[in-house]
């Protein structure tokens, strides 16, 4: 979620809750100032014009916030866990845990690297490769990663036969060096 949208919820958020939170103490509070409240609204808002445009501005703010909140939950749709594939004898699906296998194996053999982690998105028939390393003191990074983005893949399109889009390699840190 970004941050316009966040700030969209919260406020939403605390205008129903003070809404409802006074919908709730009005039956057992004080009934003079519900009484104030609404005389209020009346002599301002409902013997003039002001009314009209007020209620109709007020729904329609309500109505587009709600539109908002229910096509961004409806809308934004998880990327698929396998990658489904029809063959003549049945259907083959591979999981994003098993291309994040293939690509934590061949990344940590390589010489300068101490840690890696992996993630990978389907979108459509291909995959999204993003590998964060902490790699050791002194390495080539840009030689490291692209021999890491080329070997990657090599390997998960020869082994799983899988359309690789992308490789993100990001290089988190830069592990300390122990000796003394």
């Amino acid at each position: 979620m970004n941050y316009l949208f966040r700030i969209l919820v919260a406020v939403y958020s605390f205008l129903l809750a003070v809404f409802f939170g006074v919908v709730m103490i009005s039956p057992f509070g004080d009934k003079s100032i519900m009484a104030a409240i609404i005389d209020f609204l009346n002599k301002t808002f409902y013997q003039s014009n002001k009314y009209d445009i007020l209620l109709f501005t007020v729904g329609l703010i309500f109505l587009v916030i709600n539109v908002v909140v229910l096509i961004a939950g409806i809308g934004r749709r998880r990327s698929a866990k396998y990658l489904s594939t029809e063959t003549e004898t049945g259907l083959v699906r591979i999981s994003s845990y098993s291309i994040e296998n293939v690509a934590l194996g061949l990344s940590e053999r390589f010489t300068g690297v101490k840690d890696a982690k992996a993630k990978v998105r389907f979108k459509g028939t291909s995959a999204n490769i993003q590998i964060k390393l902490t790699v050791l003191p002194g390495v080539n990074v840009q030689e490291l990663c692209k021999s890491i983005q080329i070997r990657v893949k090599e390997s998960v399109e020869a082994t799983m036969d899988v359309s690789v889009k992308s490789i993100n390699v990001n290089i988190e840190s830069v592990a300390a060096n122990n000796q003394e």
